[in-house]
């Protein structure tokens, strides 16, 4: 098959257009396509109710330099009660017309390089997308209010590293004088020292100390002792059976930073009275603006046979303010922001036996399809989308953007911004730290009154540690960068992460947390895990107020 030129494809794509696999094939037979691409666009703009999916005929008239006939595509029709199922409490709208033909969605032709190939072979699954939608063009909405502003505070990062025992040195170092400056802010932390420069004394003191928690051992009598490290050396410390001090020993973590209190004696180690962790202060809020909403939502799963199609196509409606009634359309219809935190689509061997629960087995074709979906949303939405490890990515966290090669057709999307993991953005003003939530894994099993079944709880506790993953060498694999990037500061207005496939909301000291549940129903690897999803969950935030609620897609 003769490939057309990658800026010619990339010329249609940006124009919100897509590509059926037959006119790719035409246009790759074109010895000059520039002048029949020029000719294509201008008559689908002047069309009245253009094509979203570009077909040889269409090529044909433009090479004859006759209008663009609509044909393939309907135009959307109002759509019928139990077409698709509506969120709770979002009432579909009446009908008023029969409904628009489904069409299954035809991938976005991006031309595949010797590197790029795929060495899954397709097979008849693969050969027709699974996911019937309505093949239109996203509707003109009348603006309600400014439109959306995206601001990339942090996400867009280069990064490079060797992995060298020096790599790691420096990593940990600047982890250990960021939190020590977040520490030294608290006033019960006034005075405090690096564990390594306790004034020497023959005498018993009091002491306050800063240093990274290396070791925890727990003993059958109760007592802890625990070792604490700075740049110039480490402390041996010790925990007494005080019940005062018995749930906040527990939440220790490995690696993360800590001030400690107690009683020393020759400054070679310190009984300890109390624990102070770097948290947060009561987080201040922009003054209320006009009525703007964020949506929040992750682990879509595209690709998957366990993928939700008919729940997110419900969702893709409601947000072009053709589902629902009332308060909710209109929530719909002042939405500006659409974040996703991760696992956009399912991938492709990312757990044991996965291929035999996939529904797409080629990944370029994952993404072709979730580009498809997400080029149903309004171009008033602006969309940002960080990497999960289901994505295609490097597997450390912090971690990159999707890469371009695998997932050109949402970098194609004017509305689209692609951003790493973690990423900070500012949403009109309003910020939020956005992760994909692989630390949980680590987090959740460490800490007291913590479970999957309410991740908000962890996510809160990881606000306290002022730290993403805190300890080093668990399921999470960290790259050691120079600067560590995973320490929360600034302290955001929105924590959102997903993952765990459990929504929960909840807030800690002026900060919403949102962990968004996903849109995939529960796998054989889930089962044999035991997780227990609760998908089709979304939170909303109305950012003027912070005030925060869920719809219910299932």
């Amino acid at each position: 098959m003769e490939i057309p030129a990658r800026s010619v494809i990339e010329r249609i794509l940006a124009s919100g257009y897509q590509l059926s696999p037959a006119a790719f094939e035409a246009l790759g037979r074109l010895a000059d396509p520039d002048p029949i691409v020029d000719s294509l666009l201008a008559g689908l703009e002047a069309s009245e109710n253009p094509p979203l999916v570009i077909e040889p005929q269409h090529l044909e008239h433009a090479m004859r330099g006759v209008a663009i006939p609509v044909t393939g595509c309907p135009a959307p029709a109002p759509p019928v009660a139990g077409a698709l199922p509506a969120a709770a409490g979002v009432a579909p709208s009446a009908p008023t017309a029969p409904p628009a033909p489904a069409l299954a969605p035809v991938p976005v032709a991006v031309p595949a390089t010797p590197a790029q190939a795929v060495t899954a072979t397709p097979d008849a699954e693969d050969a027709a997308p699974p996911y019937p939608f309505p093949a239109v063009r996203p509707p003109p909405r009348p603006p309600l209010g400014k439109p959306g502003r995206v601001e990339v505070l942090s996400g867009s990062e280069a990064c490079s590293i060797e992995g060298t025992i020096e790599d790691f040195k420096k990593h940990f170092i600047n982890r250990f004088e960021r939190l020590q400056k977040v520490l030294m802010e608290r006033a019960d932390v006034v005075g405090a020292v690096g564990c390594s420069a306790i004034p020497p004394s023959d005498k018993w003191g009091k002491a306050k100390v800063i240093g990274m928690v290396t070791s925890k051992r727990e003993f059958k009598s109760g007592a802890v002792i625990a070792e604490l490290e700075d740049p110039g050396g480490m402390l041996k410390i010790t925990f007494g059976r005080d019940e005062r001090l018995k749930h906040k020993i527990a939440r220790l973590m490995i690696d993360e930073v800590v001030c400690v209190s107690g009683r020393t004696k020759g400054g070679r180690d310190l009984i300890v009275d109390d624990i102070m962790w770097p948290d947060v202060s009561e987080r201040s809020r922009p003054r209320a603006g006009e009525e703007a909403y964020a949506v929040l939502t992750s682990d879509i799963h595209i690709g998957s046979k366990t993928f939700m199609r008919e729940s997110f196509e419900a969702f893709i409606r409601w947000l072009r303010g053709e589902n629902g009634s009332g308060r909710s359309k209109e929530v719909a219809l002042k939405t500006k922001y659409l974040v996703i935190a991760g696992d956009l689509v399912d991938g492709v061997g990312i757990y044991p036996n996965q291929e035999a629960e996939l529904s797409i087995k080629d990944l370029y074709k994952q993404y072709e399809c979730a580009a498809g979906y997400l080029s149903m949303i309004p171009e008033d939405i602006q969309i940002v989308i960080i990497p999960g490890n289901h994505d295609a990515c490097r597997p450390t966290l912090p971690t990159p953007p999707i890469y371009k090669d695998y997932a050109a057709p949402l970098y194609a999307l004017k509305n689209v911004t692609m951003l790493g993991d973690p990423a900070l953005v500012s949403l009109g003003g309003v910020s939020v730290l956005i992760t994909h939530g692989r630390s949980l894994d680590d987090v959740i099993p460490s800490l007291p009154d913590c479970n999957f079944r309410e991740p908000h709880k962890a996510m809160a506790e990881l606000l306290k540690s002022r730290h993403l993953c805190p300890p080093y060498g668990g399921k999470t694999p960290i790259a050691p960068e120079a600067i560590d990037r995973l320490v929360i500061d600034p302290v955001p207005h929105i924590f959102h992460a997903g993952h765990v496939h459990v929504e929960g909301v909840s807030e800690y000291r002026g900060v919403v947390i949102a962990n968004s549940g996903a849109w995939q129903t529960q796998t054989e690897y889930q089962l044999s895990m035991g997780i227990v999803p609760k998908p089709g969950i979304v939170p909303v935030v109305e950012l003027s107020t912070f005030k925060t609620f869920e719809l219910n897609f299932n």
